[in-house]
């Protein structure tokens, strides 16, 4: 893949396969092996595209790709915890996103969300093309500490694959991701959650197993699942869960394919996250958060690595 030289303008890379159409035909409605619908859509991504996968992983070995991460997401733990400071512009970020919320609360834009009938937590605030309204963020997004991070323990220069700014009001539910699961979109992904709010056990914090500790449920029916704490207890025991508590700007990276975890459950005050997910360039499907970043974005000049994960050359 070819970096644009100085005055040449900026344009998104084409992607001739869009696997999640696919794999929802393929492993969700047929019930074919994941196995073997995921393997098949990757390497059809990668064939369309090798340059793409080949640059990307080039990269991620050269030691500029991740001189500036915030910290090592450890292989074997899956996860990599955050105070407030640790992560640069994650405080900022926080504080952009309570302003958001604010404007909209204000505009009674928030309360119209209670009205949901499907879902009465997780509500996007934010997702998705609606970020492109607020560049100061995807900015954060795609700062090479985030990126970095992601970079070293993806094995290649991912795709900022989607965002969104969730806001829980208070419940009294565990259901559906308030259980226990996994995500199931590849073998291994990134989500940074970022507290917005000062956040505690009261807020139903995200919380996780360990990937270690949650290897022992990583079966490909429990893909499909929302277990029970007493499923998982018996399994793997629920002492080693780990929630991401703490005051605005604090949270954590997390691969959500290899740990179990839920959040937004039993919430006694709005809870407000910030979430940006990183996939591999050949995940076998896109995210339900996707966006296209306009290829001239405010204050933004990105270097070779920003440039790959915003899909732009």
């Amino acid at each position: 893949m070819s970096v644009a030289s100085p005055g040449r303008p900026l344009r998104r890379i084409f992607q001739p396969v869009r696997g999640r159409g696919l794999r929802k035909l393929l492993w969700k409605r047929l019930h074919l092996p994941r196995a073997l619908v995921h393997p098949a859509l990757s390497a059809a991504k990668a064939a369309a595209n090798p340059a793409q996968v080949r640059v990307r992983r080039e990269l991620a070995r050269t030691p500029a790709a991740t001189a500036r991460a915030a910290g090592e997401i450890p292989a074997e733990r899956g996860y990599l915890l955050l105070a407030p400071g640790e992560l640069p512009g994650a405080v900022e970020a926080a504080a952009r996103c309570a302003r958001v919320y604010e404007e909209k609360r204000a505009h009674a834009g928030v309360d119209e969300h209670l009205f949901n009938p499907r879902k009465r937590f997780l509500l996007a605030l934010l997702q998705g093309d609606d970020f492109c309204a607020h560049p100061d963020l995807i900015r954060f997004m795609v700062s090479r500490p985030v990126l970095d991070t992601a970079t070293a323990y993806l094995g290649s220069v991912p795709v900022l694959a989607g965002a969104a700014l969730w806001w829980t009001p208070r419940n009294d539910t565990a259901l559906r991701s308030q259980l226990f699961h996994f995500d199931a979109e590849d073998e291994r992904q990134v989500k940074l959650i970022v507290n917005v709010f000062d956040t505690d056990a009261r807020h139903g914090p995200f919380t996780l197993l360990p990937a270690d500790v949650s290897a022992p449920l990583r079966r490909p029916r429990s893909l499909r699942q929302r277990l029970s704490d007493e499923q998982v207890d018996a399994a793997c025991g629920l002492g080693h869960a780990v929630s991401f508590v703490g005051g605005p700007g604090s949270g954590g990276f997390v691969d959500t394919c290899r740990c179990l975890h839920y959040g937004s459950r039993h919430t006694r005050a709005d809870r407000l996250v910030l979430m940006v997910q990183f996939m591999r360039f050949d995940c076998p499907t896109e995210s339900t958060f996707a966006f296209a970043v306009p290829p001239e974005l405010e204050g933004l000049e990105p270097d070779a690595v920003q440039k790959l994960a915003l899909g732009l050359e």
